[in-house]
């Protein structure tokens, strides 16, 4: 089963990040700031961070560039209201590949999980 791990400080759409993905077969963990994610990031192993820019404790960039000198092959997806050409210049950078603006639509969210885990969603 893959485990991802899902940094978003907005509780319900963490929520409803959570219950799809669980849905769709797969080990959830939620935190809801950069911080809780970077410390679960330090001792357990995750197949993908889904992870939101602007967050209390640790900002996305902040979190990102901490897991990038731990972990440089870890599958990153941004998922954020604040994105414009610099910022998705700078996460490209980072290596993030996946990057979706809120408000999420489910169908570009399922088929960005499914380009994630080359087609297969469990």
């Amino acid at each position: 089963m893959k485990k991802i791990l899902v940094a978003e400080d907005d509780r319900n759409l963490s929520k409803s990040i959570d219950t799809w993905l669980t849905l769709e077969g797969f080990e959830v963990v939620t935190v809801y700031n950069g911080g809780e994610a970077l410390n679960k990031l330090l001792h357990q192993k995750y197949d993908l961070l889904i992870t939101d820019i602007a967050m209390p404790h640790l900002n996305g960039l902040e979190l990102i560039n901490e897991i990038r000198r731990i972990n440089p092959t870890l599958p990153i997806m941004v998922v954020s209201g604040k994105l414009n050409q610099e910022l998705v210049e700078d996460l490209q950078q980072l290596g993030v590949n996946y990057i979706l603006s809120k408000p999420i639509k489910p169908i570009e969210f399922r088929k960005m999980i499914e380009t994630v885990f080359d087609g297969t969603l469990h």
